[in-house]
């Protein structure tokens, strides 16, 4: 069963679980099934470099070494920022409610860079939906805790509400610093038999 967040709204508590819109459930998905002449169906698999030894799938895993070239457990490594200071972890946005309390504007939603959309389900929802109105609420939102977080948008479609979450897209304003200069064309006596689309 999915878990629920607990959304704070106008004095009110709702809670909704979100469930993830997958894009093959939108636009269906097709997939190859290689089979032999027996018709029994065949599983992928790789080879090792001297090309002797097969691995099948599955079979290999993506590990980290350190300096000394041992093998480093995920547990030991400490997330950083780029200046070097050490990462605090973020808890999981199940753990304690979402206060909703600022609107965001169509263009911070439009400079999303989507990752994960959801569609919030619950008992709750209309209820929700009456809150939202045409308003648009953004807050942080971290799924399972941890060191990754992202910006989210709540909104609604009138029936239904979404939890759309991603990376803010910056553009920097390119100004005309330049002024552009007009310089004069002479005019080109070209006889109209002569024109072809392909001058255009």
């Amino acid at each position: 069963m999915c878990r629920s967040l607990n959304f704070r709204i106008g004095g009110e508590s709702i809670d909704l679980a979100p469930v993830k819109l997958e894009r093959k459930k939108l636009y269906g998905w097709t997939e190859a099934r290689v089979t032999t002449p027996e018709g029994v169906l065949c599983r992928q698999a790789g080879l090792d470099q001297s090309g002797q030894i097969i691995i099948p799938k599955g079979a290999t895993k993506i590990g980290m070494l350190g300096e000394d070239g041992l093998w480093l457990e995920k547990a030991d490594l400490v997330a950083v920022h780029a200046d070097g200071s050490e990462a605090v972890a973020t808890p999981s946005s199940f753990d304690n409610p979402i206060e909703l309390t600022r609107k965001a504007t169509v263009e911070e939603l439009m400079n999303l860079r989507v990752s994960t959309v959801y569609q919030l389900t619950g008992e709750q929802g209309a209820a929700l939906n009456s809150l939202l109105g045409g308003d648009i609420y953004t807050f942080d939102f971290s799924y399972k805790g941890g060191f990754e977080r992202f910006t989210a948008f709540l909104l609604t479609n009138g029936t239904t509400p979404y939890l759309i979450a991603g990376e803010p897209m910056q553009f920097d304003f390119i100004g005309l610093e330049d002024e552009g200069v007009l310089t004069e064309v002479e005019d080109i006596d070209i006889d109209e038999d002569e024109l072809d689309f392909s001058m255009m």
